[in-house]
């Protein structure tokens, strides 16, 4: 049965497959300069911009920010498919808030990717479809798999997609199947270590972890600080989605699983509250599909410190966090709200 999913971050996490794969074809690396590529972008040292590398892009520290974390530039607007990558990446230098010098703040938004994308292509000489089309969707023969956008796809939210295709994604990246293994390692790497958060992108720290190539290091509360020795030493990678969906890559295991929702945010005021409750689902259902794949000991149901209590105690620290425990006021409440039937119908990721 194929399971549709929601429009959500979950996008970025295949997208930066894809560009890895032409690095590990060799069309160019991660610390190569966007001018080295582009030949319109500044090579002069006395500009910031000219220090930024496909490596800064990937890992969301460019210097590009956006004050909302999304990105509002016309070419990633309704408009998308007027321009090609090439051409919405030089809107995104043109206009885009550059904020910080390359390689020292960790802002969220999807001018890095959009930009990565459009870099990677022309590096190979192919558009940012075909880009999408060589190195994943063709080889995993993805039959439900798109993004919306034409010749500018927007590489951050507009993928399409469904349960079964994500499916294929997962257990081609953890086989190495798509790109090899010392490819792959270098988008695990973490790339907050030492480095600053923007304003805008703190609460997603605080949240989800610490950041790597498009996909997060996982790291649940309670942490005293934004990652943990124990978080790194789990190797936990995900790419959760604003919607819920929550696609997950233990390196530690070696296994891979998804958490197959969407559910719209019923307001502004309740954003995160489908990733919340993802988050939470994930907690509760990571050990028994342990139990299953590895034979690990199956996770205790009930009483103190048991799996659904540390759900629950996890989930109202998330829910202060994100500013959201006054608009659910319980777990229990958010929890609810997921059962409301919704139009399923139109299927983003």
């Amino acid at each position: 049965m194929t399971t549709p999913l929601a429009m959500a971050s979950s996008s970025k996490f295949p997208a930066a497959i894809a560009v890895a794969g032409c690095v590990a074809e060799g069309h160019l690396n991660f610390d190569t300069f966007a001018h080295q590529v582009f030949p319109w972008w500044t090579s002069d040292p006395a500009v910031p911009k000219s220090r930024v590398t496909l490596r800064n892009l990937m890992s969301f520290t460019s210097g590009f920010y956006s004050p909302d974390t999304g990105g509002n530039v016309p070419c990633l607007g309704a408009n998308a498919s007027a321009y090609t990558g090439e051409s919405c990446a030089r809107e995104i230098y043109d206009l885009a808030p550059f904020r910080f010098e390359p390689g020292t703040t960790w802002a969220y938004n999807s001018f890095h990717l959009q930009v990565a994308g459009a870099m990677a292509a022309y590096a190979a000489g192919i558009s940012v479809q075909e880009l999408l089309h060589r190195y994943l969707i063709g080889p995993l023969k993805l039959k439900a798999t798109m993004w919306l956008g034409g010749t500018n796809p927007g590489l951050a939210g507009n993928l399409m997609t469904t349960g079964d295709d994500y499916d294929r994604i997962l257990r081609a990246y953890v086989g190495n199947e798509l790109i090899p293994e010392e490819v792959s390692k270098e988008m695990e790497k973490d790339y907050l270590n030492g480095v600053q958060i923007a304003d805008s992108s703190t609460v997603l720290v605080q949240l989800l972890g610490h950041y790597s190539m498009c996909n997060y290091f996982e790291c649940f509360p309670p942490k005293a600080s934004s990652f943990t020795d124990q978080c790194k030493a789990a190797n936990v990678h995900m790419d959760a989605g604003l919607f819920g969906y929550y696609p997950l890559v233990d390196r530690a295991k070696g296994t891979y699983m998804q958490i197959v929702t969407m559910k719209f945010p019923a307001s502004q005021a309740a954003y995160f509250a489908p990733t919340i409750a993802s988050m939470a689902l994930r907690l509760i259902t990571k050990g028994f599909v342990d139990h299953a794949l590895l034979g690990e000991a199956e996770p205790g149901e009930t009483g103190a410190g048991s799996t659904m209590d540390r759900a629950e105690h996890v989930t109202w620290e998330l829910l202060d966090r994100s500013g959201l425990r006054e608009v659910w006021g319980s777990p229990a409440a958010l929890w609810a709200s997921l059962g409301e039937k919704q139009d399923n119908r139109t299927v983003m990721v």
